[in-house]
């Protein structure tokens, strides 16, 4: 949605709903002049803030942004280094696993020849 569009429209829809507010509601000419004006200068008084709080939310996404492209490379690559060294340190460990699995492996073949041997 774009940020003009949805200020435009709480804008509108607050001066909308005071000023139908003030319209329906039994009151002196005078009276009613004064809640006008009042309702108008509050109405630009909330644009006003709406409209500060919206560019500083632009200024807040711009900076997120500028940062988020020096930042994202640098996790990425220390992320991408991370893995590498933990690949290395555990290579060792994981080969030692394989040949152990391997050696058990052999002696499982060496009992069941052992079993069907004496079973025969």
């Amino acid at each position: 949605m774009n940020g003009k569009s949805l200020i435009s429209g709480i804008v509108v829809g607050s001066v909308i709903a005071g000023v139908s507010t003030l319209l329906t509601t039994p009151s002196s000419g005078e009276s009613m002049r004064s809640k006008v004006r009042t309702t108008k200068e509050q109405a630009k008084l909330t644009f006003t803030e709406l409209k500060s709080e919206a560019m500083q939310i632009k200024s807040n996404v711009s900076n997120v942004v500028e940062e988020s492209k020096t930042v994202i490379p640098n996790v990425s690559k220390d992320l991408k280094t991370s893995l590498e060294i933990w690949q290395d340190s555990i290579r060792p460990h994981q080969e030692n696993i394989q040949d152990n699995i391997a050696l058990v492996e052999k002696e499982v073949e060496k009992l069941e020849k052992n079993l069907n041997k004496n079973g025969e």
